[in-house]
């Protein structure tokens, strides 16, 4: 799944879905609807919608949210997936309703009132628009994935499957938790610590794989995979209650993967409170989770010194 399609009728919930979708999986997401509509409320021309879309189109990856029937064929070929939130039509309308007065990512400009046409745009949709969604959909099914939803809950238990998983550590995994902690440490980093802080924190050479590999076995260790990819990894002392490690793939921040690992190696600490020595960037986080700062601490790596936090939970 590379190159995404999200349709169906306006307050469906397409844009909501897709952004999930984008959490989930990473791909980059573009709403047609902030392709055509300008923020004073006009809008583009067709020439100048249809090159931005080309343009989106030629990336390797993608996730497009809207409908727009005129384009719709092209968008249907070059893709791989289809999402069809195929919802009636008082789910729409109450989405729809919902969303008045809200700023959304997916429109250049707030919605104060429905508009009338708009709203009998969505009243006809099962009589205009979907007929021909069907019609062009079918000629792909068998050589593309779609996936009609009639429900939301049909839609949420599809991106739930997509949830992130945990797993026990297993000693084949230590280079590539490895080579997770400098790439995340180097990129995910970069605006708390200098370059030169950043290489004492993360050598260019990388741990002493056999000594990570013999704390990772001392400590309950889980590696957090998405779609079958690692994506994040923590262990914790659980006699002491010391969370040690906890990194997370650049590409998979801020989709709930720290706070799963968290969640269970908070879990498996026989004692409390919980101590963590967390960094500047991850001090924050932390404090979300209810940690409060102990005293702030100065630590030397390869000769050079770096402030962390001594954090503390419960």
């Amino acid at each position: 799944m590379q190159k995404v399609l999200v349709i169906g009728c306006p307050g469906a919930g397409k844009s909501t879905f897709a952004r999930a979708l984008r959490d989930r999986t990473g791909l980059p997401l573009h709403y047609l609807d902030c392709l055509w509509h300008r923020a004073d409320g006009t809008h583009t021309t067709p020439e100048a919608f249809d090159a931005a879309l080309a343009a989106v189109m030629d990336g390797p990856a993608w996730i497009i949210d809207g409908n727009y029937l005129r384009t719709m064929e092209p968008r249907l070929a070059a893709c791989d997936t289809v999402f069809f939130l195929d919802f009636p039509l008082e789910v729409c309308l109450a989405g729809v309703e919902n969303r008045r007065g809200a700023q959304r990512p997916d429109m250049p400009w707030v919605e104060e009132e429905l508009d009338a046409e708009f709203l009998q745009y969505i009243l006809d949709f099962g009589q205009a628009q979907l007929p021909a969604i069907r019609a062009m959909l079918e000629p792909y099914r068998g050589r593309r994935q779609v996936f009609a939803f009639h429900s939301r809950a049909e839609a949420d238990a599809w991106l739930n499957a997509l949830a992130v998983t945990l797993r026990p550590y297993r000693p084949e995994d230590c280079p590539a938790l490895a080579a997770l902690f400098y790439e995340t440490v180097h990129t995910v980093c970069t605006a708390h610590y200098t370059p030169a802080q950043l290489d004492a924190w993360a050598p260019a050479e990388g741990p002493d794989l056999a000594a990570w590999d013999d704390g990772f076995r001392a400590h309950v260790t889980l590696v957090a995979e998405l779609d079958g990819q690692l994506v994040g990894f923590g262990d914790l002392d659980p006699a002491a209650g010391y969370l040690d490690r906890l990194y997370v793939s650049r590409a998979f921040q801020r989709r709930g993967v720290a706070s799963a690992l968290c969640d269970a190696l908070e879990g498996a600490a026989r004692s409390r409170p919980i101590i963590t020595h967390a960094s500047r960037t991850a001090r924050p986080f932390f404090e979300r989770r209810g940690y409060r700062v102990i005293r702030a601490q100065q630590v030397e790596r390869r000769g050079v010194q770096l402030e962390n936090f001594v954090m503390e939970k419960g």
